[in-house]
């Protein structure tokens, strides 16, 4: 098979490769769609974390986004079957630990990721997993879409850790694919008003006028007042999509007394300063989420009944040859109207 190899930052090979062989818990899948996340450019350009730590090393198969169809299972890889459309969990536990036995097996310490950590992703022709992290796509929804499950999954673990009530006011910090979609999500869970706050204004028409949502421009106006004219007041949930550390003491000035905050995005800093008083002082709960645990289900079957609008976050469309140029753009285009860039392999082309 042909795979796209991350050999050096900022260096791409594609490499003829053996196609991978399953384990008798494992699933072979032709790759259909991968999507572009953060994640794939920082692994592109050498600045990905996990590389100062040891967990992840070049050369490396990107791609954990995505969706495809099943070509080979294993005897012990559960229901999916041959020719099912279906998407994947990044995170993969050992399944032994007690980590994976509470069903958190995105904590588990053995845990690879799949195009991150020691596991191949989806910037080839062909993808394996384990079967117990596969999930098949409902009728209706489309390989582009189901590409997107996991960035949707994220926010809306994040979501359910945070627990929004009906009536809350929400503040989504970033408009990114996350943010987008987070804000989305949260409007859907019974928000009364949500407000994505950016630096920039090329979203501004799809967020209040294809989803409903509100917009404050961080640069161009002023963010207590806007908060003040939309809400009345601050925040009850604050949710921190950025990953820029700047953002995060804007974002914790967003929140309401009594209010929550959840930072879902990771800075690449060691630290970065918080003023605990000012938490302590004003009784506002901290989260912190990671990943997509047990989020794949709730997040396809959204996405089946037309909650969320996945498609409009797609702004631009590679072929799979033009994968170096997809990751060069998505590097490159800050500030540009991009929101999520999709890889298109030969079978979905033809769709």
């Amino acid at each position: 098979m042909k795979a796209f190899r991350i050999v050096a930052p900022m260096t791409v090979e594609l490499q003829e490769m053996d196609i991978p062989r399953i384990e008798a818990d494992e699933v072979l899948v032709k790759v259909a769609v991968t999507g572009i996340c953060t994640t794939d450019v920082e692994l592109y350009d050498g600045s990905m974390p996990y590389y100062k730590q040891g967990m992840s090393k070049m050369p490396l198969t990107a791609g954990h986004e995505w969706s495809g169809y099943v070509v080979e299972k294993g005897n012990r890889a559960g229901n999916i079957a041959i020719g099912d459309l279906v998407t994947g969990d990044v995170s993969i536990g050992c399944g032994a630990c007690l980590s994976c036995l509470k069903g958190s097996y995105h904590l588990c310490d053995n845990r690879t990721e799949l195009g991150v950590i020691r596991y191949d992703g989806s910037m080839a022709e062909y993808v394996k997993t384990k079967g117990r992290h596969i999930y098949k796509v409902p009728a209706g929804v489309s390989p582009e879409e189901a590409a997107l499950i996991e960035p949707l999954a994220t926010v809306l673990y994040a979501t359910r850790q945070t627990h929004i009530n009906p009536g809350d006011n929400v503040v989504v910090f970033g408009d990114g694919p996350i943010g987008l979609l987070h804000a989305q999500l949260a409007n859907v869970c019974g928000a009364a008003s949500v407000v994505v706050v950016a630096r920039k204004e090329v979203h501004r028409d799809k967020i209040e006028n294809m989803w409903g949502l509100k917009l404050i421009n961080s640069k161009s106006e002023d963010l207590e007042q806007r908060l003040h004219d939309f809400f009345g007041g601050k925040a009850d949930i604050v949710f921190e999509d950025t990953g820029n550390p700047d953002a995060f003491e804007s974002a914790l000035n967003a929140i309401a007394p009594g209010g929550k905050i959840c930072a879902l995005s990771i800075t690449g800093k060691p630290r970065i300063d918080v003023d605990l008083d000012y938490i302590a002082t004003r009784d506002i709960t901290l989260i912190g989420t990671l990943a997509s645990p047990n989020s794949f289900v709730p997040a396809l079957r959204m996405l089946a009944a037309g909650k969320i609008d996945a498609r409009g976050c797609i702004t631009h469309r590679y072929r799979f040859e033009e994968t170096p140029e997809a990751l060069d753009f998505a590097k490159n285009s800050s500030g540009m109207e991009r929101i999520k860039i999709v890889i298109l392999n030969e079978e979905e082309k033809r769709r």
